[in-house]
């Protein structure tokens, strides 16, 4: 069979140099993908560990600028125990304890009346222990809290926030 001369095919080099080309350009496509699924990973976890510390720290600064009395029973840990008192004499202890890698929030209301309320509420996850520290500052009348946060055990990868927060009613210390 003869083929016609309006008929021309590829020849062999042009299709081994078709094929290096789109392997090159499907080697860094490729290469590409593989860096943004690492960083959007690790983008993820970075956002995780800063919701953790902001909701720790926002839970606190709340307590502490409304707190009367701040008392930390072990120097620079936790727990850390807030009270104080509205205008309607009911009276209010917070306790932020910290166990293992979780921080909860324990409230307890003493009503005018007698009554109590209390609830216990998770304030944040994956809570480096050692690095997270609380520090009532009696000469400036403020409480020096640090959080740090760590998806990983070992805490390669993390977020830490340092908040000063002074009582906003009078009398605290």
């Amino acid at each position: 069979m003869k083929l016609k001369t309006t008929e021309k095919g590829f020849t062999l080099i042009e299709v081994l140099v078709t094929l290096a080309i789109l392997g090159a350009i499907m080697t860094v496509a490729s290469a590409a993908v593989v860096v943004l699924t690492r960083t959007s990973t690790q983008n993820n976890e970075w956002n995780f560990n800063l919701r953790q510390v902001q909701n720790a720290g926002h839970w606190i600064s709340h307590d502490g600028l409304t707190a009367r009395v701040v008392v930390t029973p072990t120097p620079g840990h936790f727990p850390l125990n807030l009270s104080w008192s509205d205008w309607d004499n009911n009276d209010f202890i917070v306790y932020y304890v910290l166990n293992g890698n979780t921080l909860t929030r324990q409230l307890n209301v003493t009503h005018f009346d007698g009554s109590t309320d209390n609830s216990t509420l998770l304030i944040a996850e994956y809570i480096d222990p050692v690095n997270t520290t609380c520090t009532w500052n009696a000469t400036e009348n403020k409480l020096i809290v640090t959080i740090r946060a760590s998806l990983n055990e070992d805490g390669g990868r993390f977020v830490e926030r340092t908040y000063e927060i002074g009582p906003r009613l009078p009398g605290g210390g």
